[in-house]
């Protein structure tokens, strides 16, 4: 059950749905993995805000928060959070507003008698101590945080149509040797496609990962990674599929790299961007797979509190049903139940459907249904 993304959408300064810049999931899937139960001690959020109910017919509307914000973050999903944190830590004044009771969207939880279960993500990328792709393990440092994980030794076991078992093993070499086993013909095409995932995986690696959507950014690596930043340009519009059928020609070995893919991306590898399977690919064997202990919602809770310890405000219970405009620019959001709060900036943690998801008579706001 892979599933992490970090995606935060900015909505700053945006005038229409063409300009909304998102970004999608760059590490994400679905496996097949057994459930296990994790002991948690009782967690009570920090720093909640309850919501006052409107009443009446007119419904009134509740009185605006005079307060102002450098950035308001809807949705507190790991990618809202991260958001959120990263620009708490460097001073900026953040509210983030979450419409549940909880945070985590879709890494989020549920206990009963004492446990504590997973109730989307399970198989997390991320936790490594090492390299430059261990984005959670930097998240959570950034605030202060830390989370104790346990290594999982095989990251999925395929069961395919014609018998066909392969393990994932954590250790590269035991997995490429039992691919080959099952395909003793395709050994030069099994190395030849790994070893571009990890020329890929090497040049990702060895960025300081920000942001591969922003220009300025991008200029300045190439001068200190030119090399690097070249094998990325070059790789950026090719998939992986067609990179596969370069090497492989069985179609039982290339019905297995789809569902590699489909573990990153949930689709084949035709439609599957190279470079996102190769820093899946091989950051399961570079970093590893690992689970923290307590459950995966332990991961947006450490994050919610330390945005908290730095200064940033979280409301749980405010369920975000417009984008405030003005002159063409977000400005701030409106509540179900009146409340507006305004900001420099505005984050959507929801896709971009939810973001946009219908016109309003309202020029002045972006109806939402998040």
């Amino acid at each position: 059950m892979l599933h992490l993304g970090f995606v935060s959408h900015a909505i700053f300064p945006s005038t229409a749905p063409k300009s909304y810049a998102f970004a999608r999931r760059t590490s994400s899937g679905r496996g097949v993995r057994t459930c296990e139960r994790a002991r948690l001690r009782p967690w009570r959020a920090m720093a909640v805000l309850g919501v006052e109910k409107t009443v009446g017919r007119g419904r009134e509307r509740a009185p605006v928060e005079k307060a102002q914000y450098d950035a308001i973050v809807i949705g507190s999903g790991i990618g809202g959070l991260v958001a959120a944190t990263q620009l708490a830590v460097k001073g900026a004044r953040v509210l983030v507003l979450e419409k549940y009771v909880i945070p985590g969207g879709s890494s989020g939880f549920f206990e009963r008698d004492g446990f504590t279960f997973d109730v989307g993500s399970s198989v997390m990328f991320g936790f490594s101590d090492k390299g430059n792709l261990n984005l959670i393990t930097q998240a959570l440092a950034a605030v202060g945080h830390k989370m104790q994980v346990i290594p999982d030794p095989t990251t999925v076991h395929f069961h395919l149509p014609s018998n066909l078992s392969v393990r994932v093993h954590r250790e590269y070499d035991d997995f490429i040797t039992e691919l080959i086993n099952n395909f003793p013909h395709e050994k030069a095409g099994i190395l030849g496609f790994y070893n571009e995932c990890w020329k890929i995986f090497n040049a990702l690696n060895s960025l300081e990962l920000k942001s591969l959507e922003e220009p300025i950014y991008l200029f300045g690596q190439f001068f200190k990674k030119p090399l690097e930043c070249l094998t990325l340009a070059y790789y950026l519009p090719q998939n992986a599929g067609e990179i596969a059928r370069k090497h492989i020609k069985d179609p039982q070995l290339l019905s297995f790299i789809d569902a590699e893919c489909f573990i990153v991306s949930t689709v084949n590898a035709l439609q599957t961007p190279m470079i996102n399977a190769s820093m899946v690919l091989c950051d399961r064997h570079f970093g590893g797979i690992n689970y923290p202990v307590g459950g995966v919602g332990g991961i947006a809770k450490a994050l919610a509190n330390g945005l908290v310890e730095k200064g940033g405000k979280i409301l749980y219970k405010a369920n975000v049903t417009n984008i405030i405009l003005e002159n063409g620019k977000a400005i701030g959001v409106r509540l179900s139940d009146g409340r507006e709060f305004f900001s420099r900036s505005v984050i959507s943690n929801a896709t971009r459907w939810d973001t946009f998801g219908r016109n309003t008579k309202d020029s002045q706001a972006i109806s939402c249904t998040i």
